[in-house]
């Protein structure tokens, strides 16, 4: 395992790496499907709907990937736009994370709303890609939550050569001392570090199928988290 460290004033946070067999790269050499652009929304709090803008680099052709966080309260029910589809939606007691997939057709709206049941604190993303596999272009996902510990996600074994691994994470823990170090052979999409609640979306990109990486981010205090990865087949699949 790889391990990187950094000291903050009165914590170490420490970001692992156990790579995989198939070579891993922060840049898409493989042909894989590419990041073009991504956004994030503002924390909102006691909520019962969460509108997030897909920006103006959006083309018809392109997926979409949302990331809709929730905090606190019930399991509510989640009710998506129409269009998008759900990959997965796993959570603990106190942070759900739900990943869902589109493809954006040229009449689409920027901007897509999900509604709750219930009010609950809420923040989101999206990662727009290109070069995807149309109609089904999840290969493979899998998670791992836990309190306290570790902030891990565990390694999933692909089936499609030239996969985009993206990898998710989000926790209830909010230290602004704390900063989190990407490894060197993936891209960090998006590190929202200072919102009440933290997250992160990570990138990179395997030559072959096989055993993705585990990444490991390390945390002094207690808290509940989610990590997920998803991996994205490029159009040729």
């Amino acid at each position: 395992m790889i391990k990187r460290a950094l000291m903050g004033a009165a914590a170490v946070f420490i970001v692992a790496c156990n790579p995989g067999p198939p070579p891993a790269s922060s840049t898409n050499t493989v042909g894989g499907a590419d990041v073009i652009a991504s956004t994030h929304s503002k924390m909102a709090t006691a909520t019962t709907s969460l509108a997030l803008d897909w920006g103006k680099k959006a083309q018809a052709g392109q997926v979409a990937i949302a990331d809709v966080m929730t905090y606190g309260g019930p399991k509510t029910a989640i009710t998506a736009p129409d269009g998008w589809k759900l990959i997965r939606d796993d959570s603990t007691a106190t942070t759900r994370q739900s990943l869902y997939w589109h493809a954006i057709q040229a009449s689409d709206a920027s901007t897509s709303t999900w509604n709750f049941s219930a009010p609950v604190d809420a923040q989101g993303a999206i990662v727009l890609l290109g070069n995807v596999a149309p109609g089904a272009p999840v290969d493979m996902s899998n998670v791992q939550t836990g309190t306290g510990g570790d902030v891990k996600s565990t390694a999933l074994t692909t089936t499609a050569d030239g996969d985009l691994i993206l990898i998710f994470k989000a926790t209830d823990f909010s230290n602004a001392p704390l900063t989190a170090q990407t490894p060197g052979d993936m891209t960090a999409v998006v590190a929202q570090q200072n919102d009440p609640h933290q997250y992160w979306i990570l990138a990179y990109w395997q030559g072959q199928n096989g055993t993705t990486e585990e990444t490991d981010f390390s945390f002094p205090q207690l808290f509940n988290w989610v990590a997920a990865q998803v991996a994205i087949k490029h159009a040729s699949h």
